[in-house]
């Protein structure tokens, strides 16, 4: 049973893994290669009183990390991000744990109007997840991020409160 817990600098190692692996990395923009690079990434969200992150955990192993950031308290609206590293886990239902549970702190603890996120083109097995979620795509980031060595499309999807809601409790 997958379950989350705080993410922690003891996990910063599996997670530069998970960012170097090929198979993991494919549709993830080229940073957090290092231990430097992601202590500092680690150290700026953690300073944060509003970023959420997570790592995921599956029977006992640590298998992912989640984020709830750019949260904008004005306009309340947040992005969110999620990352299963094990690919042995894909497929399990991990990550639609996560993602409502994601969901969940966005509206219910932060009371956000919008969340977004946002997805490589050819991620295929992401997208599928965010529309099952009840996420509609918005539109295309053009070559937004570098992937490799290639300007990469990102696909821009988003829920709004009350389709949450309508989601989470059908009338």
């Amino acid at each position: 049973m997958a379950s989350l817990r705080n993410l922690t600098l003891k996990d910063l190692d599996s997670l530069v893994r998970w960012r170097n692996d090929p198979s993991v990395n494919r549709h993830l923009a080229d940073r957090l290669r290092s231990i430097e690079e992601a202590e500092k990434w680690f150290h700026k969200a953690k300073s944060s009183r509003t970023v959420w992150l997570k790592a995921i955990t599956d029977k006992g192993q640590t298998v992912g990390y989640a984020t709830v950031e750019s949260v904008d308290e004005e306009n309340r609206k947040c992005e969110l991000a999620l990352v299963i590293g094990e690919a042995d886990r894909w497929g399990n239902g991990i990550g639609a744990f996560v993602l409502n549970k994601m969901l969940e702190y966005a509206f219910e603890v932060l009371h956000m109007h919008r969340v977004w996120a946002v997805v490589a083109r050819g991620n295929e097995r992401s997208e599928r997840l965010l529309r099952k979620a009840g996420f509609l795509q918005e539109g295309v980031l053009r070559e937004a991020i570098i992937i490799g060595s290639e300007y990469t499309d990102l696909l821009s999807f988003s829920i709004l409160e009350d389709e949450f809601r309508t989601r989470k409790n059908p009338s």
